[in-house]
This record gives C-alpha cells, sequence and structure tokens, in this order.
C-alpha cells in the first residue's frame, strides 16, 4: 500500500477548490438580489449555507466515489484502515476535523510528514487513510 504524501494532498485540495469555487459562485445567485452587508442573519444564513455546500461536495464524493475529482486527478483513493469504503459518518467526521487542522495554522496537515502510514489529524481520528491508486 502506497500512502500519500502531503505534497500530493495539496494539489488534490487545490485543484477540488476551483471546483468549490465554481460551485459556490452558481450556488450563490439567490443572495444576489439581498443587501448581505446589513443583515447580520443573511451573513449567518450564508456562512451556513456555504458549508453545508462544501461539506456535501466532500462526502457525496468520498463515500460514493472513493475521492474527491482533484482526488481522482492525482490517483488518490479514500478508504477506511481495513481498505473499505468509508461511511457517511466517517466522512463527515473527516470533513469537520479537517476543517479543524486548517484552522491550526495547518498543524493537522504537517502532522503527516512524521506519521508512518502518512496520515493527517483528520485521517487519524476518522480512522480513513489515503493510497496512491
Amino acid at each position: 500500500m502506497i500512502y500519500i504524501s502531503l505534497w500530493r494532498r495539496i494539489a488534490s485540495i487545490i485543484y477540488d477548490f476551483v471546483l468549490i469555487f465554481a460551485i459556490l459562485m452558481i450556488m450563490s445567485i439567490p443572495f444576489f438580489s439581498f443587501n448581505i452587508e446589513d443583515s447580520f442573519t443573511l451573513k449567518i444564513t450564508m456562512q451556513i449555507y456555504y458549508y453545508l455546500i462544501i461539506q456535501y461536495f466532500f462526502v457525496w464524493f468520498w463515500v460514493n466515489n472513493d475521492g474527491t475529482l482533484g482526488m481522482k486527478t492525482w490517483k488518490i483513493k479514500i478508504s477506511d484502515n481495513q481498505g473499505k469504503k468509508i461511511t457517511y459518518k466517517k466522512a463527515i467526521i473527516r470533513f469537520n476535523i479537517s476543517i479543524l487542522s486548517i484552522s491550526l495554522f495547518g498543524f493537522g496537515f504537517f502532522l503527516s510528514i512524521f506519521h508512518k502510514e502518512k496520515k493527517c489529524l483528520h485521517d487519524i481520528i476518522s480512522k480513513t487513510v489515503l493510497t496512491k491508486v
């Protein structure tokens, strides 16, 4: 089993963020007619809306396709520690912990440099692994 390096992870994340940016642009169209600057409630609603769209993107691809489009491009497959497809529960945990990993100045990702299986914090907690296809 060949584990994925941090650089390959970052490359697939960049690819996925380009796709997510395009999706968010399209999904933002309903909000164009509102004045977002004047409404705190609308700002919070929009942030939750974006969060749910991004989470749905990652979780759906991880569970149904063994990886996002960026991961497929960089020949990365996600599975649980036993090599099986991940569940929705594991995918949701992985997504939310990955946000925490990024929020901690990327510490959760840089942990993979020192881990023998090149796992990030969110991989360790969600019991998932990224391997080369």
